[in-house]
């Protein structure tokens, strides 16, 4: 593994995000894992090359510039991934989340550089490997409005069974969608993945809908499940071990 600010994304050691479209992604996604937990902290990786564009098209700048992973684990037990412009440190940092929001929110928008403080390095607070991030057999798209639905629902009995010590592991650890049923090998996605998904905003909605025919795709990669949504991945291994509750 490569430590934090070992390496040169930034001479000061910053997280690089030029775009201002990016920053305000990560402002919400860091604002929508704050609300989960306070005390959540973000890994950023090197994500490689974007899929080339078209030369000369406007996206085609865009596609060419170093890609970033951020990646967040839930209180759900699932880790949740989003692609965004730039660079950091080595290629590997990990830093508190508020933190990293306070420091977007004092850059000015029309920044062109985009160089953010990512404060005192906190790899110790990263436990656990990353999953892989190829080899994954595509099950089934599933409409992006059944997760919707399922988490509506989740919201519902967490309301009627929620208690001291936070959501029962009865509630996330069931299988709310079973996709590819009439295969050798059907796949089991559980509410911690279905809470992950929705509550970090990856699936698009407006007032409780999403776009029609908008997909959400779910693949394998034994021991992984992934869900690939529009705005972001979430990774589950349902054989791990999940200690925190959910409160």
């Amino acid at each position: 593994m490569i430590l934090p600010g070992s390496g040169d994304g930034g001479a000061d050691g910053g997280v690089v995000i030029p775009d201002p479209a990016d920053r305000d992604d990560l402002r919400t996604l860091l604002r929508r894992l704050l609300r989960l937990d306070e005390a959540t902290v973000v890994r950023f990786t090197d994500g490689g090359a974007a899929e080339p564009a078209a030369a000369g098209s406007a996206a085609a700048e865009s596609a060419a510039a170093p890609r970033l992973r951020v990646w967040a684990r839930t209180p759900f037990g699932a880790l949740v991934v989003r692609g965004l412009g730039g660079t950091c440190p080595g290629g590997d940092v990990v830093a508190g989340a508020d933190h990293l929001l306070t420091e977007l929110d004092v850059l000015p928008r029309g920044d062109r550089e985009g160089r953010v403080d990512p404060g005192m390095p906190l790899t110790s607070s990263w436990q656990g490997l990353l999953p892989p991030v190829d080899g994954f057999t595509a099950v089934e798209d599933i409409p992006a409005q059944v997760l919707l639905d399922l988490a509506e629902s989740g919201r519902d009995a967490a309301r009627e069974s929620a208690g001291p010590a936070g959501l029962p592991p009865s509630l996330l650890d069931q299988e709310a969608l079973i996709v590819g049923a009439d295969t050798d090998a059907p796949v089991g996605v559980d509410m911690r993945t279905v809470f992950s998904a929705v509550m970090c905003g990856f699936v698009p909605e407006r007032a409780g809908r999403a776009p029609d025919r908008e997909p959400v795709r779910v693949s394998t990669r034994v021991p992984w499940v992934r869900l690939d949504a529009r705005f972001g991945t979430v990774f589950r291994r349902p054989d791990a071990l999940t200690l925190d509750p959910v409160r």
